[in-house]
């Protein structure tokens, strides 16, 4: 194994394997923390290379803005903001002083616990500076940069860590179970919860007619569709809420629903309270 390290203070390092090297379930591929001022810097970007399409991107951006293309749809990544996609899911569009850290990994090990967390968190979520996951993050690239991950099976152990403490931040043990069918379903909601959705969607998705599949997500998850949908909204809000200074407006559109006050009605109802008044009881509390 080989690496390369860029300019500094910031900078990306790429890990070149022997076939041989590539036997472990968690491998890992580039490291870096970057600070990107124009657009310029997104043409050939190392991390962006297609030949590591396969590869499992995260990315948490440390101050600026970056304006990313997820499913289609644009978003603007902010301090705080994590990215959790496979590497070839991901576009960048344009930046505003947009400063991040990442790493790519490989393996099936990898592949399961960024599964896991989509399931989970979807493909953006926010997370404290100072959380396990970002704290490894920030670990991994010093010891990168440092030149102290110099060999495959550190590399591996590293990739290995990393995706465990990923995994920990999931909760996705019950989807697991599911017939595949209503897994397909349920990780299309995960993926796309800032999205419209809809039933006819999701039954298409599943491979099942309308009725059948709302038949059948009841029976093994003992609520509808829709109310699944709304129920992991606004599980997810409440997270936004109590970790991130982001407005209501905000997290009302990254929980898709486009008009804060119906966002507002929807949460008093499940919450019993306020998203204002939620923040205020559980501020930094997760």
């Amino acid at each position: 194994m080989r690496f390369h390290v860029l300019e500094k203070p910031y900078g990306s390092s790429a890990l070149h394997y022997e076939a041989r090297e590539l036997t472990s379930p968690a491998n890992l591929w580039y490291a870096g923390w970057e600070r990107w001022t124009s657009s310029h810097f997104i043409k050939n970007h190392l991390f962006l290379n297609e030949t590591m399409s396969n590869g499992y991107l995260f990315l948490y951006t440390t101050k600026g803005t970056g304006h990313i293309e997820l499913n289609g749809e644009t978003v603007s990544v902010k301090p705080g903001d994590a990215i959790v996609v496979e590497k070839s899911d991901v576009t960048v569009k344009d930046v505003v002083e947009w400063e991040f850290m990442y790493v790519v990994l490989n393996g099936e090990i990898a592949k399961k616990s960024w599964d896991c967390y989509i399931i989970e968190q979807g493909m953006r979520t926010y997370l404290p500076l100072h959380s396990p996951l970002i704290t490894l993050l920030y670990e991994i690239n010093q010891e990168v940069y440092a030149k102290k991950i110099n060999d495959p099976y550190i590399a591996s152990s590293r990739a290995y860590q990393f995706s465990m403490t990923l995994r920990r931040e999931s909760q996705e043990s019950l989807v697991q179970e599911l017939p595949e069918s209503l897994q397909s379903a349920v990780r299309c909601i995960h993926k796309q919860l800032s999205s419209p959705l809809s039933v006819d969607m999701l039954a298409q998705v599943a491979g099942l007619s309308k009725y059948y599949f709302i038949q059948q997500f009841q029976r093994h998850l003992n609520e509808t569709p829709m109310q699944y949908v709304t129920n992991q909204r606004m599980k997810r809000a409440m997270k936004w809420l109590s970790v991130s200074d982001m407005s209501i407006g905000e997290i009302a559109k990254r929980s898709g629903y486009e008009s804060s006050n119906y966002f507002s009605k929807v949460f008093k109802r499940v919450s019993g309270e306020s998203p204002s008044s939620f923040r205020e009881k559980h501020k930094d509390v997760v």
